[in-house]
């Protein structure tokens, strides 16, 4: 992920027309009738102003230099000052992301000197320079995914992200955590952590999202958890070979219903299933998503709308879902497991509830073409 630009550059930016560059102080507001304002003093302390527009790019020139005071010369306004000085503070402090995250208060002073206005303002940061450098962008869903796994992965405890083409809320950031958690069992060797958002400001598609991670304690065993859960898949794998090439669906869902000591009550790590400890159907889930992940199937994570968690798994008829009860073995012997595959139609039939935008779809099967209309009897 791209880093900030420098402040200064972002200070050029906004008196340029808008291009795709998703740079940090890009301007949606910022269009043809944007005013060139050029400093005063050689530090760039004081601005010259002569539109509304102009006022609000120098306002977010000292929020992007994090000054904690400047001065604006308004030159030729024909605007109400003290009403637009007022609606550029809180288009500034409540639309910019960078505004709405850093800036805890901005107060302005007007004082009328012959021929211009003199404009102080002060700025008071919830956020220091430091923090502001620290940013990172994530573009649309995607980037926010590939970040949200990147704090998965190196057990980070937050991270603020500027968010470009992300419209979602909390609850759908908050999920894609989960997904991110899950998609990869090596890091699940704990309870998964809870996720707090903050954005800056509320709504809109571009925003700054402030991410707040608490974790627990790792399971009891100790050592490198993903190193003993590759020991442990690889032994099992090792002792039973595919009957061809490479392992069937059906293949690895059999081994782990013969090897797994399943549990309502037991642990939702992946390695209880391997080591023959009790475990949950979770746990079966993971442990059968990373077979999968080893032998090179396609299989991705699913949120149930209740917590449930199960798989989508690219089978030879296309994508399917897997539940946990195809990998539980039946409570007798002589009873047949229960189906290990179903369609979108028949995990609603099993009541399950899910995002589909999240997921690839798993059709019903195609119905077989007819050759020409049906033949009739003769007369």
């Amino acid at each position: 992920m791209k880093r900030i630009i420098p402040a200064l550059a972002i200070a050029l930016a906004v008196c340029l027309p808008l291009t795709g560059c998703a740079s940090m102080l890009e301007r949606s507001y910022a269009g043809s009738e944007t005013h060139v304002d050029y400093p005063v003093t050689e530090d760039d302390s004081t601005l010259r102003v002569e539109t509304y527009q102009g006022l609000v790019n120098a306002l977010l020139y000292y929020v992007s230099e994090h000054s904690a005071a400047g001065s604006i010369r308004l030159y030729n306004y024909s605007g109400q000052v003290e009403e637009d000085l007022e609606r550029a503070r809180a288009q500034v402090t409540e639309q910019d992301p960078l505004a709405a995250y850093a800036v805890r208060s901005l107060t302005c002073t007007v004082t009328r000197i012959l021929t211009y206005y003199e404009v102080e303002v002060r700025f008071a940061y919830a956020h220091t320079a430091q923090e502001v450098d620290g940013i990172r962008t994530a573009f649309g869903q995607a980037g926010l995914s590939d970040e949200l796994a990147r704090l998965a992965a190196e057990r980070e405890s937050g991270a603020v992200l500027l968010l470009s083409g992300f419209a979602g809320d909390g609850a759908l950031v908050d999920e894609l955590f989960r997904l991110a958690w899950y998609g990869d069992p090596a890091w699940c060797d704990r309870p998964l952590p809870t996720l707090e958002t903050t954005f800056y400001p509320e709504t809109g598609a571009r925003r700054i999202a402030e991410l707040t991670l608490r974790w627990g304690e790792p399971s009891e065993g100790g050592g490198d958890y993903a190193a003993r859960l590759d020991a442990a898949a690889s032994a099992l794998l090792e002792a039973h070979p595919p009957a061809g090439e490479g392992y069937a669906l059906e293949e690895l869902a059999a081994l782990l219903r013969e090897s797994a000591l399943y549990d309502g009550e037991g642990s939702d790590l992946a390695l209880a299933a391997f080591e023959g400890e009790p475990v949950s159907e979770k746990g079966l889930i993971l442990a059968m998503e990373y077979l999968c992940r080893r032998c090179g199937v396609e299989a991705h994570p699913v949120l149930g709308r209740n917590g449930a968690l199960w798989l989508i798994v690219a089978a030879p008829e296309g994508y399917r879902h897997l539940p946990g009860k195809g990998l539980i073995p039946p409570a007798e012997a002589e009873v047949e497991p229960a189906p290990l595959l179903y369609t979108d139609r028949g995990m609603e039939a099993l009541g399950r509830q899910w995002n589909r935008d999240l997921y690839p779809a798993c059709p019903e099967p195609e119905a077989p073409e007819t050759s020409g209309p049906p033949e009739t009897a003769n007369p």
